[in-house]
């Protein structure tokens, strides 16, 4: 049951607290790279919109590679801290290694910084940070307050580097690189800091009990059940088209200025008011998304997504670009919540930290390999409004069939009330 702040045992308030200065910290360092990595692939490093989609398609297929490994270990491990120490430590190399190896390689040799790129970043972010979501929503679930409400301190930190990378990206991004390697140092002392296992863990284990021991045979009865093929449907025609969709729309939303520096500046006070905007949504977001119901959730997201890509294909002018970046902080509160509450409500809670990485961050990734790379060469020969007008067709036509393909309702694994799926 959740329970509001003041209802928490202190050890639960703790956690609640230590959790939320992780969001916010590791979105921070983040931040530090997503939003700005298009542009500090082309302006730092010279590489052309193909080859920019070359690096992506790694980052993609690494993280295809971990995300199972990172699931499975999820589940395994529980509450204890193992995969959140490894990702904690390479981020304190974050500096290091944009600086000396990952910029040098991709000057030498695009497939050889890609690979190498792809390993680092797909460890760290691309499974990395949905290793982080699962283990953060567990632990909520076991200290008995809202996930969504911690999550608010991701999205704040995000914000907040966005504005600064933007005015630091200007002088020299390699600033921004050492402040995101100091701030891992503050993960380590959180992550030493909290105590996950509440008071209530034991009652939680003991709820669970009944349930049938995780193992890689129940986890593969997922791949036999048509409704979580239908979630895949979702995930892989809205969810990943859109990722694709907006690797590269930093480069695109600067061309509608003066001066390229002009526009990265733009960019990132743009991020950090969506981002602002993002956490308050983010805030409310779980009552809503209880309201509405997930399933709800999820194809409103994926509306969202389909008007803010085929507005960006007749976009005309910076005002336009701006307000259609606006529409980004509208839909990931409804995809990130809306997914966790539709994987709760509909499959064994046991498996929470599988389905969500294999499920959804796993099956994102294996479409972006392909996506990441034919997009990229879509951008250098029809540009990107063409671009932009297939991309948001096939989003806007995959929600539609989401429509039907979604399902809500009975949990489709065995509990301890039913030993057979629904």
């Amino acid at each position: 049951m959740v329970m509001k702040f003041s209802e928490l045992a202190p050890r639960e308030r703790h956690n609640f607290v230590y959790f939320l200065l992780f969001f916010f910290f590791y979105y921070f360092i983040m931040s530090a790279y997503f939003p700005f990595f298009p542009v500090w692939l082309a302006d730092v490093n010279h590489l052309t919109k193909t080859e920019t989609g070359i690096v992506f398609s790694s980052i993609s297929l690494f993280a295809i590679i971990f995300q199972p490994v990172f699931g499975l270990m999820s589940d395994k491990l529980g509450l204890r801290k193992h995969l959140l120490w490894t990702i904690t430590v390479l981020l304190i190399l974050f500096a290091p290694f944009f600086i000396f190896v990952f910029s040098p390689l991709l000057q030498m040799n695009i497939i050889a910084g890609s690979l190498v790129g792809g390993i680092y970043l797909g460890i760290v972010f691309s499974s990395g940070s949905g290793a982080v979501e699962a283990y953060i929503e567990r632990v909520s679930r076991a200290n008995r307050f809202e996930y969504g409400k911690v999550r608010v301190a991701g999205c704040v930190g995000w914000a907040l580097c966005a504005s600064i990378t933007g005015v630091l990206f200007g002088i020299d991004p390699n600033i921004t690189f050492w402040i995101a390697s100091g701030f891992a140092l503050v993960l380590g002392l959180l992550l030493w800091l909290s105590r996950p296992e509440s008071s209530n863990s034991a009652q939680l284990s003991r709820r669970w009990a009944p349930i049938a021991a995780f193992s890689l045979r129940t986890a593969a009865e997922l791949l036999r059940m048509p409704r979580f093929w239908g979630f895949i449907v979702y995930v892989v025609g809205v969810a990943s088209v859109y990722d694709v969709f907006d690797q590269q729309f930093a480069n695109f939303f600067k061309s509608f200025f003066a001066s390229p520096q002009r526009g990265t500046e733009v960019f990132g006070f743009v991020t950090t008011g969506g981002e602002l905007l993002n956490a308050l949504i983010m805030f409310c977001a779980p009552a809503i998304v209880n309201r509405i119901g997930a399933k709800n959730a999820l194809l409103t997201a994926g509306m969202i997504m389909s008007v803010r890509i085929l507005g960006s294909s007749f976009a005309s002018s910076a005002v336009e670009v701006v307000i259609l970046k606006m529409l980004h902080m509208f839909e990931i509160p409804f995809l990130l919540v809306g997914t966790f509450k539709y994987i709760s409500s509909a499959f064994n809670p046991r498996l929470s930290a599988t389905l969500f990485l294999i499920g959804f961050n796993l099956s994102k990734q294996l479409s972006g390999v392909v996506l990441s790379a034919w997009v990229g060469r879509m951008y250098d020969t029809v540009g990107f409004h063409q671009a932009y007008l297939i991309l948001g067709c096939i989003t806007l036509s995959f929600t539609l069939l989401s429509f039907v393909t979604l399902r809500g309702g009975n949990r489709l694994l065995p509990t301890a009330e039913t030993q057979s799926p629904a």
